[in-house]
Formats: C-alpha cells, structure tokens, sequence
C-alpha cells in the first residue's frame, strides 16, 4: 500500500517486533539430520530455512524501486558477520539460497565465514537495500531490538538472531523483525513464522 510510503502521512512504514522463538524440535531435527555435513551450523541451517520460507511466502519477495512494486526471485541473503578486531562484522552475500541444497548452502556459508578477506559495503547501496536482511547476535540475550533503517524504502524485510536459551528441555531463541507496512503485515509474517518452523521442523522439505 503506497499509503505507508507517503511521508506526509507515515513517517516510518516499519513495523518492529521481538518474537521468542522456539527451537526445540528444529534442533533435535539438526542434530539428527543435519549436523553431519561438512561445514554445517546451526545458524546456517536457520538462514536456510528462513530464506526459503521468505520465498514461500511470496509478498516478502516484493520490492519497491523507484515508486513500483516489483516481485523479485530468490534475491541474495545479506548475513553480517561478527569477525572481532576493528572491522567488527564483515559482510556476506549469500547468492541463489534458496535453490541450494542444504549441503552446498552449508558449504557457502561457511566459505563466508572463512574467508579471511573481510569486507564492508561488497554491494552498491541501491542492490544491497533490496537483499532480506539476517543477523546474528549469538551473546545478546535481548528482549527487543530495534534495526535502524535504509533511507531507501525498499519493502525488504530484516531479522536479528539473539542468544539462545536453555530452558528445561526446550530451547528459545530472541528473533526481532522488522517489516514494511506497505507489503506486509502481522497476518502474513504470521504465515512466514509458520512455514518458517515447518522447514525448521522438516514438514515440508
């Protein structure tokens, strides 16, 4: 709805929110299915199935340039990596995620994370405004985090991984996300969560 791209009425189309997630039965999915490849994490088999439930449900694809909404095809994943030192993060483009099996995804991500070549701003700005969003902050237990915004109203999505949570038998994880209001809303991000879980929990593989 180009209502939410009007700054005369919305100052910021964004929507913001902290889920806690519950991971329980897509790690004991991981451990007993996943975990043998080369290279594989757990991180990287919740970006790969995050990035294919984004496709799945197809309004996350569209992409505002220019004024017009466009319907995109597996657009790259951009992941920030946390590498230390002064740099801090690095960036990773992950491309053609969801046409990758688990086993070649697995391997790229841990390419990226390998690479010693560390680098900031790979993409120019206008692409990389378009790529979902998807970090990580594995040692902060937050309970909402809010990501600054591109000035570029582009309609992608952005999600941040907290730190992970034993509780009893069950594992939570923090996920904040933030969507455009303008080609999302709480009714569809429910639908993603949903086949989010059910990649996750290998239902619909």
């Amino acid at each position: 709805m180009d209502y939410f791209h009007d700054e005369n009425h919305v100052t910021d189309p964004y929507l913001t929110m902290t889920l806690n997630l519950d991971l329980t039965q897509a790690r004991s999915e991981y451990e007993n299915s996943y975990k043998a490849v080369e290279g594989a994490s757990f991180q990287a088999y919740l970006v790969w199935n995050l990035s294919r439930a984004l496709q799945k449900e197809w309004t996350f694809s569209t992409r505002n340039i220019d004024g017009t909404w466009y319907l995109f095809n597996n657009l790259p994943i951009f992941t920030p990596i946390a590498v230390g030192g002064d740099l801090r993060f690095k960036d990773v483009i992950i491309e053609n995620s969801t046409e990758l099996s688990w086993i070649e995804f697995a391997q790229a991500y841990r390419n990226e994370i390998n690479n010693k070549n560390a680098r900031l701003e790979i993409l120019p700005q206008k692409v990389w405004a378009l790529c979902p969003f998807i970090g990580n902050l594995p040692n902060m237990n937050f309970t909402s985090f809010q990501v600054h915004r591109n000035r570029l109203k582009t309609g992608r999505p952005l999600f941040y991984f907290g730190q992970r949570a034993q509780t009893a038998d069950s594992l939570f994880v923090p996920l904040s996300i933030s969507i455009d209001h303008a080609n999302a809303d709480p009714f569809v991000l429910d639908r993603l969560i949903s086949s989010f879980q059910s990649y996750l929990c290998n239902t619909i593989h």
